[in-house]
């Protein structure tokens, strides 16, 4: 014992010192080792929270995405437009932005007998008259010339059913009266021809011909045997004309 204690003496400093260095590392170890912990725990929640962000991101979009396929529809313009077709609109849009979609109106077409401001619905026709239209007079044209909706049906979704419903009432109600309208083929004079939307002087005289050489028109299609008469020339003819009378009387 007494060699111990003279031993413990003689170094007491050192040891003192050392437990003191002991002690301190154990404390800078604890200390880092908590730092590490505190460090992955804060990346763990941070990665966390991004994939959440993500995922919700993700979902708003679909949703939006979602909405926008049901607020758009389809409709389709036809007659004197520089490119008829289907086109793809919203419940925002009217008849005028459609006419700007498909190229613009023709130099030919009507444009006192449309409503450009006409709000759009889902399977509309939109038929764009002709200047000089055999059928001019007649109320049958779909979708273009609307009453204005009541005060009292103001709302939109009530106009589009009415505007729907009085369209088909219409057109089946004046059948026979468009049918009456329009010239027969084969008995029209040459003026009578002439009347009709692309066909001139020359045209008449030749459809009068072909007529005399050839016998009754059994079909509207029978016109393209014509020289200068192509698909987009006799598009705009039928439109005027019926094949009736197969008993040629010129």
């Amino acid at each position: 014992m007494e060699k111990l204690r003279a031993i413990f003496d003689e170094y007491r400093t050192r040891i003192i010192i050392g437990g003191i260095a002991g002690i301190i590392l154990l404390l800078l170890g604890w200390s880092w080792w908590q730092k590490n912990q505190a460090t992955e725990l804060t990346g763990l929640d941070t990665k966390t929270e991004k994939n959440t962000k993500i995922s919700q991101s993700s979902t708003a979009m679909s949703k939006s995405s979602s909405a926008a396929n049901k607020s758009t529809f389809f409709v389709d313009i036809k007659g004197a437009i520089a490119k008829p077709g289907v086109y793809r609109v919203n419940r925002s849009q009217r008849v005028n932005d459609v006419v700007m979609a498909a190229g613009g109106l023709l130099k030919t077409a009507d444009s006192n007998r449309i409503n450009l401001s006409l709000q759009l619905h889902d399977q509309q026709i939109i038929f764009i008259p002709f200047q000089n239209d055999a059928s001019a007079g007649s109320s049958q044209l779909p979708t273009t010339v609307e009453q204005t909706p009541s005060a009292s049906n103001n709302v939109s979704n009530a106009t589009d059913s009415t505007t729907s419903s009085a369209s088909s009432t219409i057109t089946a109600n004046n059948e026979s009266d468009e049918t009456a309208s329009k010239i027969d083929l084969n008995s029209a004079t040459k003026e009578q021809l002439m009347q009709i939307n692309g066909i001139g002087e020359k045209k008449a005289a030749m459809i009068i011909n072909y007529r005399q050489e050839h016998g009754s028109f059994k079909k509207l299609e029978d016109l393209k045997n014509i020289t200068g008469i192509g698909d987009k020339t006799f598009a705009v003819m039928a439109e005027s004309l019926i094949v009736g009378n197969t008993t040629n009387t010129n």
